[in-house]
């Protein structure tokens, strides 16, 4: 079913003209447009509900296997009639669907026999991927041209042009073929964990230092945006945000100097300026990246929730609380949310939990007119992150502080003071020895004082001033923390769970 939806979802939004494969006509082929349009409607989202859909109270399994299996074959053949028309593709993105329809209808073509329109094509497709960049394009049509002008035209100067052509974009396609390896072995560690790798740093680096020359010497589209991928990652590994930035603002100057419109790559690396800057301090920066970012990406997208996001963490280490609220409201609510990967779900479910937060203790108000917040419970809340609770030394820090500030502010005392062994064993093991999670530790250590002095105000605050000093020591913008651990600048959240205190003792049940 995730494979029929995936087709439905891409042949839907190419708006293709008209759909002969999906014809109506034979019973056969009426249910099959009926599963397809069931599908693009969403009102068939699982196998059950397709087969009640299709076939009532008296569902037929391998009828609807069939069924599923003839229509997936034909939006397979669909594809090649997608109108690329879409006015939110760039020049560059219609090259290259272009360029690989009309690479299929050459390879096609002369297969048929058909050499002289099958040859004429190949010549236009070469010029397109030259003009755009298509390495791999290149370097089959080169090849094809090559073959044609030497063994059957004879015509030795043309054998010559189409191979150099052939020979300089087989080395640049080399490289391109080796920066993505490279990348490939760096991303593999970081899929479903955060914490930061100072030996990732160290082999990202000695990646980039391989690819640098054919960088120079073969700029093409891909070789660039995986070779500056790699270098930020390089200096992201070992929390040297300053030469990230750097990094960043060097790989835009590149894809700006193209001859023709670039948007994706000149947005990654926009994107990659702002965490940067978070991490600095330096929101202002980051605020007015953010700014240039969205005017690049279109509403409910996947990089527009990861540019949403990066709204948020800025509104929230600058104090604007509200306008935090209404970026999560507006991310949360996008009907494009439930199409996000699990994992990135789970990413704004522990941002959604510290909205939370912030309306339970006032600093929040819920506008009305505006779908609501559904109520927040805690139990749910950890039922909904699976992955990142796995992740010890990376979001599982954000995870594990929530819990402890709901319980405080909540006043649920003998919940909070029952966790207290767990949470400092889960501190002395995975945040007391790491250097790059030291805030992290300071800040549980403050948060585990509130238990240990009995809920009583001016007492916590007496005995946590020595740990508060150690952590304000430690600015975030040195801290060399991962990213996106410290949702909200633990100085703001020590605050708040200190004004939620009262100024007696709590007395605990024997």
């Amino acid at each position: 079913m995730k494979t029929l939806l995936e087709l439905v979802r891409i042949v839907t939004k190419g708006k293709a003209r008209h759909i002969e494969i999906l014809e109506t006509g034979t019973p056969c082929r009426n249910k099959v447009m009926d599963l397809y349009n069931a599908l693009s409607a969403g009102t068939a989202k699982t196998d059950a509900d397709a087969m009640r859909h299709i076939y009532g109270a008296h569902p037929k399994a391998s009828s609807y296997r069939n069924l599923k299996a003839g229509l997936k074959k034909r939006l397979l053949n669909t594809l090649l009639f997608i109108n690329l028309g879409d006015p939110s593709l760039n020049e560059q993105e219609k090259a290259y669907y272009r360029c690989q329809k009309d690479w299929a209808a050459v390879k096609v073509l002369l297969r048929m026999g058909a050499r002289d329109v099958a040859i004429r094509l190949a010549e236009k497709t070469l010029q397109r991927a030259l003009r755009y960049d298509l390495t791999e394009i290149a370097v089959q049509a080169s090849q094809v041209l090559r073959f044609h002008y030497g063994t059957r035209i004879g015509n030795l100067k043309k054998m010559k042009e189409y191979g150099q052509l052939h020979q300089k974009y087989m080395k640049a396609w080399q490289f391109e073929s080796r920066a993505e390896e490279y990348y490939t072995l760096l991303v593999v560690n970081y899929i479903n964990e955060r914490a930061a790798r100072e030996q990732a740093g160290c082999q990202a680096l000695a990646y980039y230092e391989k690819l640098k020359g054919g960088m120079a010497k073969y700029p093409t589209y891909r070789l660039l945006f995986l070779g500056y991928l790699i270098r930020i990652i390089a200096y992201r590994s070992i929390n040297d945000y300053r030469n990230t930035v750097e990094s960043c603002q060097e790989a835009i100057r590149a894809f700006e100097a193209k001859d023709y419109e670039v948007k994706t790559p000149i947005y990654t690396f926009l994107h990659q300026q702002i965490l940067a800057h978070i991490q600095l301090k330096q929101f202002g920066q980051g605020e007015g990246i953010a700014r240039r970012a969205t005017r690049l990406i279109p509403a409910g997208t996947v990089n527009w929730f990861v540019n949403m996001e990066l709204l948020l963490i800025l509104s929230l280490h600058t104090r604007q609380y509200q306008r935090a609220y209404e970026v999560y409201q507006e991310a949360f609510n996008h009907r494009g949310f439930q199409k996000l990967r699990e994992i990135d779900k789970e990413q704004w479910r522990i941002n959604g939990a510290y909205i939370h937060f912030l309306l339970e203790i006032g600093k929040v108000v819920a506008v009305r007119g505006q779908s609501g917040l559904r109520k927040f419970r805690l139990a749910r809340f950890l039922n909904e992150v699976p992955v990142f609770s796995k992740d010890k030394q990376g979001m599982n820090v954000a995870i594990l502080i929530i819990q402890i500030l709901f319980l405080i502010v909540k006043k649920r005392y003998s919940d909070a003071i029952g966790r207290i062994d767990a949470i400092n064993k889960y501190r002395v093991r995975y945040l007391f020895r790491d250097k790059a999670l030291k805030r992290s530790n300071y800040f549980v250590k403050l948060l585990l004082q509130i238990p240990l002095y009995n809920f009583h105000k001016a007492a916590v605050l007496r005995k946590s001033e020595k740990y508060f000093e150690r952590l304000k020591a430690i600015p975030i913008e040195v801290a060399n923390q991962p990213h996106g651990i410290e949702i909200l600048p633990y100085e703001d959240l020590w605050a708040f769970a200190v004004e939620s205190l009262e100024l007696k003792f709590y007395k605990r049940r024997r």
